[in-house]
């Protein structure tokens, strides 16, 4: 008995909700995985996949962090100064965006860690913060 192609696009739904319950953020790992099954397991298109999960996360109120990253990137650029770096004080209010965004599901060093990455993948280079040496080392201090 073979299934009909939106009994097959319900399972997955079913699934993905599953997924999202109880979740405020939906990483960007746990995403792909949601999205493997959907090709391999349910034989789905990418894009059939992708917006199966965008309309659950979006009916349940999930943040998705790949729908997250781009404004977060553009707020990064517009904060950054003339060459485009970041200021440590910036930096915070981007990490502080960036949480209530996913409704405070992250912890403060986690959100600093995704906008840590979210610099490093668009070249955003940090600005230095100091009296006498200004150095990075708020910078350098974030674990990746």
């Amino acid at each position: 008995m073979t299934m009909t192609d939106s009994a097959v696009r319900g399972r997955f739904a079913e699934l993905v909700k599953l997924h999202l319950q109880g979740r405020r953020f939906l990483d960007r790992e746990q995403e792909t995985k949601l999205l493997e099954d959907a090709v391999t397991r349910y034989s789905l298109s990418l894009e059939e996949a992708q917006a199966t999960i965008r309309t659950s996360a979006e009916a349940l109120g999930v943040v998705l962090a790949r729908e997250l990253d781009r404004p977060t990137v553009q707020l990064l650029k517009t904060l950054g100064d003339r060459q485009g770096r970041v200021a440590r004080d910036d930096f915070r209010k981007v990490v502080a965006f960036y949480r209530a965004r996913t409704g405070a599901a992250l912890t403060e060093a986690d959100g600093q860690k995704r906008v840590k990455r979210l610099m490093e993948e668009n070249e955003i280079a940090p600005r230095r913060q100091g009296r006498i040496v200004p150095t990075r080392r708020w910078y350098r201090a974030i674990e990746a």
